[in-house]
């Protein structure tokens, strides 16, 4: 499998001076999600998924458009939230913001909306990354071309578990807004072969 673990473009919860559980992006975060699925375009992205919260959702909605791919939500692919439980929108009012939007059956919102529980610390966020990392190379161990959207704090812990480190590794991976993490998976090993921001025709050497 390749993975592109790509962050959220510039949201409100970037710019705001109070903590924000959600919010959707700001007009440099737009801009940076159109250029990162003019960069992914030539990917050849076989499936996308998306963290719920809108900020997600709103980055990766150009490159579903262009590649005319859904976005398949995993709730569980929300920030790593050390504030208090958060309820996000309804299924039903996800996919009416957002028509690109599909839940799986084991993902499926509650009828109130939904839910984050919060309080998570690095470690509780941590396992949640290496859950998620698993379900993703448990269901494409072939030559799928996964994109994930998501977070700052959970793609560093997804970086972590991917190169087999512990939590409170002092290595610290960071990306910025709409940054592309790109990983190869095999049987064996995994290789790095990107990490930085979105580049014109970063792909042509290796896509058809």
């Amino acid at each position: 499998m390749e993975l592109f673990i790509i962050r959220h473009g510039e949201s409100v919860t970037n710019t705001s001076k109070t903590l924000l559980a959600d919010g959707g992006l700001t007009e440099r975060g737009q801009a940076q999600a159109a250029a990162m699925a003019a960069c992914m375009a030539a990917a050849g992205v076989t499936r996308l998924f998306s963290s719920p919260l809108m900020r997600a959702v709103e980055t990766a909605q150009p490159l579903a458009r262009l590649a005319g791919l859904p976005i398949e939500v995993w709730l569980d692919a929300h920030e790593v939230w050390t504030g208090e439980g958060y309820r996000g929108p309804t299924t039903e009012k996800l996919a009416e913001m957002y028509p690109e939007v599909r839940f799986a059956e084991d993902t499926a919102c509650d009828p109130l909306g939904w839910h984050c529980p919060g309080g998570e610390t690095s470690e509780t966020g941590y396992l949640r990354a290496r859950r998620l990392l698993e379900r993703l190379r448990g269901e494409f161990p072939g030559d799928e071309r996964v994109a994930l959207v998501a977070h700052g704090a959970l793609n560093r812990r997804l970086m972590l578990n991917a190169l087999g480190l512990d939590y409170s590794s002092s290595l610290r991976p960071y990306g910025d807004n709409c940054s592309i993490w790109w990983l190869g998976f095999n049987a064996s090993r995994v290789s790095i072969r990107y990490v930085g921001p979105a580049v014109p025709r970063m792909f042509d050497h290796i896509v058809p």
